[in-house]
């Protein structure tokens, strides 16, 4: 930027921060004349046609705004400029279609690193009143699940690019509004209903848990384009953490019961979104299990499409202690009582946890019994699946082998602390 325009900039700043819309106008056009790819003046000069209104030729700006930020692949500051648009003129169509030709797939086969898995449940599932509360993991947070190069050359987008067009332009139209936050301010907030999916459109935000409180942990930090929150549309879950603006942020808003309506009368976005929400959290727990997460990304989508929805109820048994287990469960929502015939338990079972893995190898009886603690979402591999795995990846297979021995050592120290619990007290 050279000093002339940086003058000029500054010029335009003190002049709108004067209330001097018209002269601030002036000089963020003399701005664009001066460096004609400065999207930033060029969004400022649409502000304050809006703002002074000047309604046509705000909505032309926006529009040529729109159409450059997607050129450039900025899918999300593209879709809120032409929520802004739409806000001056509803019956626009040409940025909707234009937004929907360049980012949806025209062909119907599935890009090429989208993970496929088997039919999503036919309900999302919701914690029950009164069952407890599982322990927040981080997953919520940004798993690039598609990649690959649209036929437009842009990249494509996750969720929003396995859309149809019109599909696209109906979430666009009426599924989405733009938010604007001031730093430090709370975008969602960690235990409150998930009410809303979110994209971050400009800025940047924290991810915390235990915000408010002495010892707050920030667990990551997101930047523009990335899409937080989707979880709670499809799970009810409450929020896992409170996500903080850092500096002046602006994020799109997708509201679940606008996205609920869409879905009514496009029952595929309704699947598309489910399948997305799995696809994310499965990513995430991938990465994070000491099984898994050695595998690169190839390998785990891969082996992510052998795991298989299982839904349990309250109370329902998953694995029987004394009977050989189905396979290697991985919690996706909920969470897990285990219990030993004895009537002592075991640490819970949480989100992310895996179980099933040491009798589903060595073929054994399962030592202890996993109960379902209100209602549990849980992804399973086939015990054959498993052994393909192990066979075929040292990597795993070390993991197996440490974990397999590092449960059965538990399971050892447990049943000796009972065995000396019930020898009789020979106190005087």
């Amino acid at each position: 930027m050279s000093d002339a325009v940086r003058a000029l900039k500054d010029k335009a700043s003190e002049l709108m921060a004067k209330g001097k819309s018209e002269l601030a106008l002036e000089t963020w056009r003399q701005v664009v004349g001066a460096a004609p790819d400065d999207l930033t003046a060029r969004q400022k000069v649409a502000e304050l046609l809006a703002k002074l209104n000047q309604t046509t030729e705000a909505v032309d700006a926006y529009e040529d705004l729109a159409k450059r930020f997607a050129e450039k692949g900025l899918f999300f500051k593209a879709s809120a400029t032409c929520r802004l648009l739409l806000g001056l003129d509803p019956r626009h169509e040409r940025t909707l279609e234009m937004l929907a030709s360049l980012y949806t797939r025209k062909s119907q086969e599935p890009l090429r690193a989208m993970k496929g898995l088997t039919p999503p449940p036919q309900q999302p599932v919701a914690p029950l009143p009164g069952a407890p509360v599982p322990a927040p993991v981080e997953f919520e947070l940004d798993v690039p699940i598609v990649e690959g190069t649209l036929e437009s050359g842009l990249p494509a987008i996750p969720l929003f690019s396995s859309l149809s067009e019109t599909e696209l332009k109906e979430i666009l139209a009426s599924a989405m509004e733009v938010r604007a936050y001031a730093d430090g301010e709370q975008i969602v907030q960690e235990g409150a209903a998930g009410l809303s999916m979110f994209a971050l459109v400009e800025g940047e935000a924290g991810v915390f848990r235990g915000w408010g409180s002495e010892q707050p942990r920030q667990v990551a930090t997101l930047s523009a384009g990335t899409i937080f929150g989707e979880v709670a549309l499809g799970s009810g879950a409450r929020r896992v953490a409170t996500v903080v603006a850092k500096g002046d942020a602006v994020a799109l808003e997708f509201p679940r019961e606008a996205m609920a309506n869409v879905s009514v009368r496009f029952p595929h976005v309704g699947a598309q979104l489910a399948r997305f929400c799995r696809d994310r959290l499965l990513a995430n727990a991938l990465r994070a299990s000491p099984l898994f997460h050695a595998l690169d990304q190839a390998a785990q989508a891969s082996i992510a499409r052998e795991f298989r929805p299982c839904s349990f109820s309250n109370g329902q048994k998953i694995v029987t202690e004394g009977f050989e287990s189905d396979g290697v469960h991985m919690v996706l929502r909920g969470a897990c009582h285990v219990l030993h015939s004895s009537g002592k338990r075991y640490p819970d079972l949480r989100e992310g946890d895996l179980f099933g893995e040491v009798s589903a190898l060595t073929k054994g009886e399962a030592t202890a019994s996993v109960v379902a603690a209100g209602q549990v979402l849980t992804l399973r591999l086939p015990t054959a699946e498993l052994e393909r795995l192990v066979s075929s990846n040292a990597q795993v297979g070390a993991a197996v082998k440490a974990l397999v021995k590092e449960r059965l050592e538990r399971t050892a120290q447990f049943d000796q602390v009972l065995r000396d619990e019930s020898l009789p007290d020979g106190r005087v």
